[in-house]
């Protein structure tokens, strides 16, 4: 007896970056839509089929959201816009993902998709009248076929989200033993997804504001003008925090410090390094269209550099062994 079976719809999560980026993210959507309809929500990433819905969940600066259920083709199936609302803090984004949810299980049930169902099967066929009864065996069939059984193939790899870049000028300060410095820097960050994690690598440079010391000798007034010019380069792991995203991470240090002495003998520049390592944490929140504002802050230690003055050799001046930084940081984000 043949039975047909009449194909079943699932509906999967459209993700535009990371399963947890955006308010609602893809995660919240799914289970909350899983919740209320079981057994029809393809995991994050699965791979798609010929029967499957593609739901689209989206947020706008202003926070107002818009959903898309379109079919296996594109078409539009739902569409709802729902006006702004108070949401300050990502805890309304689990109350947003549970309101989608309630109207794609709505829509669903009015539409009326099913899970598999059998369909009823056509009548039998008349038998036919068995054969007589013989005591001969069967001759074999010579060079009979062998069929082989294959499993079903693996499902194609879950896509990685496209990386995501950013780039940005900031101002900050630095605080170490008795000194202060003020600088300002630009940086550039790329962002990755490994799994359902993503990570960060930012490169910063900086020019830090410039120092002048004098003192006397015998035969002249000597001085030299002393500036920084700090390096970082650091790795981070992004997690969702209220409106934006926390940015704990570790870098290493490169301040470069130029030394302008004019004494007796004449003018020259004299150049050094002070290497160093940090741990860091930022917060970032990104606007629409494209921007984005970090808050950096982070402590470190580097191997300090001394400048002495010939008539003595007594330093003067030097960098701190142990330091903490602050800053802020504005630029574009894309895509």
């Amino acid at each position: 007896m043949l039975a047909a079976l009449v194909p079943a719809y699932a509906i999967a999560i459209f993700m535009p970056a990371g399963p947890d980026d955006g308010c609602p993210s893809p995660r919240q959507v799914d289970d909350a839509l899983g919740a209320h309809l079981p057994g029809m929500v393809l995991p994050l990433g699965h791979a798609t089929g010929p029967t499957t819905l593609h739901l689209a969940v989206t947020t706008d600066a202003a926070g107002a959201m818009r959903m898309d259920l379109t079919d296996p083709d594109g078409g539009p199936l739902l569409h709802r816009w729902l006006p702004a609302i108070e949401h300050g803090h990502g805890g309304d984004c689990p109350a947003l993902a549970e309101t989608a949810a309630l109207i794609v299980e709505r829509y669903w049930h009015e539409v009326g998709y099913d899970v598999a169902i059998e369909a009823p099967s056509p009548p039998p066929e008349p038998s036919a009248p068995a054969p007589p009864a013989t005591t001969e065996k069967p001759a074999a069939t010579p060079n009979a076929a062998v069929v082989e059984q294959r499993g079903p193939p693996p499902p194609p790899p879950v896509p990685l989200a496209p990386p995501r870049w950013w780039i940005g000028a900031g101002a900050g300060g630095r605080l170490g033993g008795s000194t202060r410095t003020e600088s300002a820097s630009i940086a550039f960050t790329v962002e990755h997804s490994i799994g359902p994690r993503r990570f960060g690598l930012r490169l910063s440079a900086a020019t830090n504001t410039s120092v002048t010391y004098q003192w006397s000798t015998e035969t002249s007034t000597d001085h030299v003008t002393l500036r920084q010019f700090p390096a970082r380069m650091g790795a981070y792991l992004t997690v969702p925090l209220g409106p934006g995203q926390l940015e704990p991470g570790i870098g290493v240090d490169l301040d470069v410090i130029t030394a302008a002495i004019t004494d007796a003998s004449g003018s020259r520049t004299r150049l050094s390094g002070s290497p160093g390592v940090d741990a860091a944490v930022g917060w970032a929140v990104r606007f629409r269209p494209g921007l984005y504002l970090r808050l950096l802050g982070g402590a470190g230690a580097e191997v300090p550099y001394y400048f002495v003055t010939a008539p003595n050799q007594t330093p003067f001046w030097s960098t701190p062994r142990l330091f903490l930084d602050l800053g802020l940081e504005l630029g574009l984000w894309f895509p």
